[in-house]
């Protein structure tokens, strides 16, 4: 007869002298009942499922030997309707095939003329790009020239009229006119003083006098400049 966990909790031992510690077998046997009780659980558990699997190895088995017999069935029906499609198929197959063979006469000849025409007009595209890159290339470093020049005359230019502002004959030119007449020039003087009372008592004109001072002279002259170097760079 098994043992079961409350047959090993129960177990006593009679002591004797110099023998185990009590306290300690005590515990170990608790240690065994608890182990043996997980053991027992799980065999329980394991002869459950031997007999579930058990149950559905016996409905597989059933279910197997109908499909067999189902196969066979399926597989007489099936002989015949491939006797049957095998004679179509090759009608078919024949006929598809001839087909298929003009097709790829066809196909192969569209494709070669295709290609031929694909080939002969990217070899026009290359040659009318090289031709329009090369074109480019020759107007690009014709622009470059004539910007250098552009550039240089109009540096030149510049320092040229740089150098006249800063000339002494400007400081010369802006001098007040009083700084001409000297103390002999009686007549001059009377009418410098008669014109600084009329600039005192100002009277307005019908049409204002406009002068044209050097640096708005010199300013048109360059304009006149600019616009020649732009019509040779043209």
């Amino acid at each position: 007869m098994a043992l079961t966990p409350l047959d090993i909790q129960n177990k006593t031992f009679p002591t004797k002298m110099r023998g185990y510690n009590q306290d300690e077998v005590d515990d170990f046997l608790d240690l065994v009942v608890r182990d043996y009780e997980e053991a027992t659980t799980k065999n329980r558990e394991l002869e459950k499922a031997i007999k579930h699997s058990e149950e559905k190895l016996e409905y597989f088995n059933e279910l197997k030997d109908a499909l067999n017999q189902s196969i066979i069935v399926a597989q007489d029906t099936a002989d015949k309707v491939k006797t049957s499609a095998s004679k179509e198929s090759e009608v078919i197959v024949t006929s598809a095939q001839n087909k298929a063979d003009e097709l790829v006469a066809n196909a192969e000849k569209r494709a070669h003329q295709l290609t031929t025409d694909a080939e002969e007009k990217a070899r026009q595209i290359l040659t009318d790009a090289t031709e329009k890159a090369k074109q480019l290339a020759a107007e690009t470093e014709d622009l470059k020239k004539r910007t250098r020049v552009f550039h240089q005359r109009i540096s030149l230019m510049l320092e040229s009229q740089l150098e006249q502002v800063k000339s002494p004959e400007w400081d010369e030119i802006l001098q007040p006119f009083s700084s001409y007449v000297n103390d002999s020039h009686e007549v001059i003087k009377e009418v410098l003083a008669k014109q600084l009372d009329n600039e005192n008592n100002p009277v307005v004109n019908s049409e204002p006098e406009t002068l044209e001072s050097p640096a708005v002279q010199t300013f048109d002259t360059r304009e006149i400049d600019l616009s020649v170097i732009a019509d040779e760079n043209e």
